[in-house]
């Protein structure tokens, strides 16, 4: 197994029991800067918020992502899968599921599964597909719980089009519930001028054509009714350093990418990993791209810290003071930087925070508690929960939670911090607009 993959599998399952998580980092904590009530009421509004929760879980128990691929023979569903993956993987069906419309498979490498897969093998050119099929199908539909369906259409297929969407709906809602359903245009590249393989030479033209694709297939969705929540045109091009026909699998695991024509993935898995449960979610990107997910579960816990922090500022239980934002901002600080692979002391993440200035409320005040440390506890700060506004408190750390991750998972050096910090800014009062 991917030696990255379960270090980071490790590190998101510690964040993931936040409890102990919390209490390691609250602990890290001077007693001087908060009281113990006011670390139990930090817990407690961090422990109730629901959009935290739901990140936890994924967080615990990430799961590998479930999908049911629809298209006809020749589609190029196996290649899409591998393109995904950057990975020439194992196609393994050994599980029965009683119905010869479809198939089960999970992809995998090395003993580790990177999706759960039924290919309905073409439902809408199969004449055998009657209403029994259709039940039977969806039956097993349902038992998969799949995260969402892939529909495969050819960019240079003309015909049935209209049909193949007309089974995909009925198959979505013989199912039962709601499902993310994605359009996926494969073989783009074979659109003229098919020569031009890479992406980044495609003239004007094939990118035109691409386009008329992609309208094509939404307004068939439309005059279907069928709900369809992206078009995704792609190409799944790649030449690996050997043929791969022939050989073991031990030997397919050791191919490389030695031309990479793939087009449009990067946006399918963008789109993906913010659609699909959580947990299938960061396996996909624990498995695939892994040194992007740090970031997005990053972008994640900013955007959750960012609203405790408004309902922090707005709340008079917690007995809102500089001290506790300080706190809240120095424990996502600390989630970053674990993400990254380090374990942050608070005091380094205290001057951190500080050498940014103006965060919570003004870079005065922060400095004044960096200078006055061991004293703060003795300070009267009269009025300073009220002083600190939800907007201050929720803009402020924003911007510093995109400031960890530029420092901490993108190498951006910290003299060049502040800037970043100007810029969280300005983006978080335009998104408040």
């Amino acid at each position: 197994m991917n030696p990255q993959f379960e270090e980071m599998q490790k590190r998101m399952n510690h964040i993931g029991n936040l409890n102990n998580y919390l209490e390691d980092l609250l602990a890290k904590i001077p007693g001087n800067m908060l009281s113990g009530k006011q670390q139990e009421k930090l817990m407690n509004v961090l422990l109730d918020d629901k959009d935290l929760n739901k990140l936890l879980e994924g967080l615990k128990d990430p799961r590998p992502p479930r999908f049911v691929l629809v298209g006809r023979t020749g589609v190029g569903k196996s290649s899409l899968i591998n393109a995904m993956s950057g990975r020439y993987l194992a196609e393994v069906s050994d599980v029965e599921i009683g119905t010869k419309e479809a198939r089960r498979f999970t992809y995998e490498s090395d003993g580790q599964v990177y999706f759960e897969v039924i290919d309905t093998r073409g439902i809408g050119e199969s004449e055998s597909f009657d209403q029994t099929a259709e039940a039977e199908l969806a039956n097993v539909i349902k038992g998969f719980r799949p995260d969402a369906i892939l529909f495969l259409q050819k960019a240079t297929e003309r015909a049935h089009i209209d049909i193949d969407v007309d089974s995909a709906k009925k198959m979505m809602l013989n199912a039962g519930y709601d499902l993310p359903m994605v359009g996926i245009i494969t073989h783009v590249d074979e659109l003229n001028p098919s020569r031009i393989k890479n992406p980044a030479d495609y003239p004007k033209g094939k990118v035109e054509l691409i386009e008329e694709k992609k309208a094509q297939l939404m307004r068939i969705f439309k005059e279907q009714e069928a709900q369809v929540e992206a078009i995704i045109p792609v190409s799944s091009y790649i030449e690996w350093n050997r043929e791969a026909d022939n050989l073991s699998e031990e030997e397919r695991r050791e191919l490389t990418i030695e031309f990479d024509g793939r087009y449009g993935i990067e946006e399918l898995l963008d789109f993906l990993e913010q659609s699909i449960d959580i947990r299938a979610a960061i396996h996909l990107g624990m498995t695939i791209r892994v040194n992007k997910i740090a970031e997005k579960i990053a972008l994640r816990f900013i955007k959750v810290f960012s609203a405790l922090a408004a309902t922090v500022a707005l709340s008079p239980i917690i007995a809102m003071d500089i001290a506790v934002l300080l706190s809240l901002q120095t424990v996502l600080l600390m989630i970053v930087a674990y993400l990254s692979g380090r374990d942050l002391e608070f005091k380094t993440a205290r001057e951190l925070l500080v050498s940014l200035g103006g965060i919570g409320a003004t870079g005065f005040t922060l400095r004044m508690i960096a200078q006055q440390g061991s004293k703060f506890a003795n300070l009267v700060l009269p009025g300073a929960g009220s002083a600190i506004s939800a907007s201050i408190a929720s803009g402020g750390t924003y911007a510093i939670g995109k400031a960890a991750v530029a420092y901490y998972l993108r190498g951006v050096p910290e003299e060049e911090l502040n800037q970043v910090v100007k810029r969280a800014r300005d983006e978080f009062d335009k998104g408040m607009e």
